[in-house]
């Protein structure tokens, strides 16, 4: 118990550093931000699976195994290690990311152009990313920005709900292709920094574009997405200069995924990594909190619980609107309370239980004690306590009868009833009476025997 606390206090004083250390400020100065999720694959073999990797702890890895899907580690001719998806795969934030964020990762030259590709602020789908948005080119996923590594440009696509598309999905791909930085050449670095206001992309360190979104809280009609999404986007170069304004983009403004995604063909990515605000880690950590607080998870759920309170209380107030699942905290901090009532209660009873009665017991004898303290005294002025003056009368033991006469004991002890306590008394004397004068009869016969011996 001794060593959990001092983990936990460790953690505690960690958390509370990173608060000092990164100050919240809404732009994408790299310092703001915190690591949270790295993973380069250099520790594994070859086809080695992605759920043997660290990829699981931070991302939902699934690959459609009915299409062939597969997602694995693979070694390049020169031995570098790296993450391969084959067709029908989706790899995308288990818990939506809150406030600002940096993900980056080496890409190869993706397959298919539209049919692979990085999505960011997407919103939670009732379909697979990886599924058609329905629209004639079959462009894959539902994300409002879906970016495509393909040749010596990278294309970025900003989708929007519009009720008239020729689609299903009541989707339409708004496609924007940007040079690629001169010298840049497959892998390169691709790195997304999302503000919470706007997002730069970058190749290799190198702004290739920008957007900007507004009027956030909008819910469009029927589709396969969820959530609310923000009413405008706009989509500007490197220089600032604009390049197209969209209404209803499907990108999330509330919690938003981030991720990558293929369908009918492979991509390649290597050096995954993700920065977070220090609000997000709250909602990490709170999001690890069980269902349900039982004695068995009780200490584990305690220790979860005060790293994530510790974590958001020393966040700024306006912060604290970012943590989205905070009603779950609450939730189990009662749950554990109650738990623990429930669990002292047992221990407690036998300690008062025994007060109560131990009062009863305490004054119950008081009012009997009087009464037996009484009843000797009464006994001996009353003849039906002849019985406990009978047992200290010194003859019990002998044969003679109490009166001193020849009645038998039934009539004597009758007779004593009717004459009461005094004639007892005088019966006793006159026995003792007798008893001497028989002694003295038999002391003087002695004597006159011995006398009239001597005389012979």
């Amino acid at each position: 118990m001794k060593r959990k606390l001092l983990i936990l206090i460790m953690l505690a004083c960690f958390l509370f550093g990173c608060v000092s250390l990164f100050p919240l400020a809404a732009d994408n100065d790299d310092s703001d931000l915190i690591l949270i999720f790295e993973e380069n694959f250099e520790e594994y073999e070859k086809d080695v699976n992605v759920s043997s990797t660290l990829m699981p702890n931070f991302f939902v890895c699934d690959a459609n195994a009915i299409g062939d899907g597969v997602i694995h580690v693979q070694e390049s001719a020169s031995g570098n290690l790296y993450l391969k998806s084959h067709v029908f795969t989706q790899i995308y934030s288990a818990t939506p990311i809150v406030g600002a964020y940096e993900f980056s990762l080496d890409v190869h030259e993706a397959q298919g152009q539209v049919q692979t590709g990085v999505f960011i602020r997407a919103p939670k789908t009732v379909a697979a990313y990886y599924e058609a948005d329905g629209h004639p080119d079959t462009s894959v996923c539902q994300a409002g920005l879906f970016l495509y590594t393909n040749g010596s440009r990278l294309g970025v696509n900003v989708k929007t709900y519009d009720e008239n598309a020729a689609s299903t999905s009541c989707l339409k791909n708004n496609t924007v292709y940007f040079p690629l930085p001169e010298g840049a050449s497959y892998p390169y670095n691709l790195r997304v920094a999302d503000s919470g206001t706007d997002i730069s992309i970058y190749v290799n360190d190198t702004l290739i574009c920008r957007v900007t979104f507004t009027n956030p809280g909008q819910v469009y009609g029927n589709h396969e997405s969820e959530g609310k999404f923000f009413g405008e986007a706009k989509l500007l170069d490197a220089e600032g200069n604009e390049k197209g304004t969209y209404t209803n983009p499907l990108m999330s403004s509330d919690a938003a995924y981030i991720g990558w995604t293929t369908r009918a063909a492979d991509m390649i990515v290597d050096n995954v990594t993700v920065k977070v605000e220090v609000a997000y880690q709250a909602v990490l950590t709170i999001h690890q909190l069980p269902a349900k607080v039982t004695e068995k998870n009780l200490e584990d759920a305690k220790e979860l619980v005060a790293a994530a309170r510790a974590i958001y209380d020393a966040l700024p107030e306006d912060k604290k609107a970012l943590v989205v699942n905070f009603a779950k905290l609450s939730k189990t901090e009662s749950a554990i309370e109650a738990l623990e009532n429930v669990t002292e209660a047992p221990t407690e009873a036998p300690t008062e239980a025994p007060t109560e009665p131990s009062e009863t017991p305490s004054e119950a004898p008081t009012e009997p004690s009087e009464t037996p303290s009484e009843a000797p005294t009464d006994a001996i002025t009353q003849p039906s306590e002849t019985p406990t003056e009978t047992l200290t009368d010194p003859f019990e033991n002998t044969e003679f009868p109490e009166n001193g006469s020849g009645e038998s004991g039934d009539a004597a002890t009758e007779e004593l009833t009717d004459a009461g306590s005094n004639v007892k008394t005088l019966d006793d004397s006159l026995a003792l009476w007798i008893l001497i004068a028989i002694m003295i009869v038999a002391v003087c016969g002695t004597a006159g025997y011995i006398t009239v011996k001597v005389r012979k």
